[in-house]
């Protein structure tokens, strides 16, 4: 292959890679639900079904995976159940979170998630429509 067909392969990977993240994405899960409740999580994507995790007021699921950045784009949704109630949220959506994070933490609440940001600072959001 000539040298500039190289360059120009090399450059076109450099500028894919640019915007994705190397390490990866870890994504926690905090039970924050008052009183003290009970939360099951269940949490998958197209390609993964990570499968339903007990958590006790305050403990923390987490897992870590790499975004697709050429064929599509990675979609993490997850079932939150408490007193029997099923609530869901996209905690992960490549096309939708342009401003992810590397390390996301949500803590969830009745009311529903809220995703810590950099500055300390939390975003809250509504639960998906049933």
């Amino acid at each position: 292959m000539p040298p500039f067909h190289q360059k120009v392969i090399l450059l076109c990977v450099l500028i894919l890679l640019s915007g994705h993240n190397v390490l990866g994405t870890h994504e926690n899960i905090i039970n924050c639900l008052e009183g003290n409740l009970d939360l099951i999580v269940h949490c998958k994507s197209k390609d993964d079904n990570l499968g339903a995790h007990l958590l006790h007021y305050g403990e923390t699921f987490g897992w870590k995976f790499q975004p697709k950045v050429v064929f599509g784009h990675t979609v993490f949704f997850c079932g939150f159940t408490w007193n029997g109630k099923l609530h869901w949220f996209d905690v992960y959506d490549g096309d939708y979170l342009k401003d992810d994070c590397d390390e996301c933490i949500w803590k969830i609440f009745k009311s529903g998630p809220c995703r810590k940001e950099d500055d300390g600072q939390s975003t809250c959001f509504l639960w998906n429509k049933q």
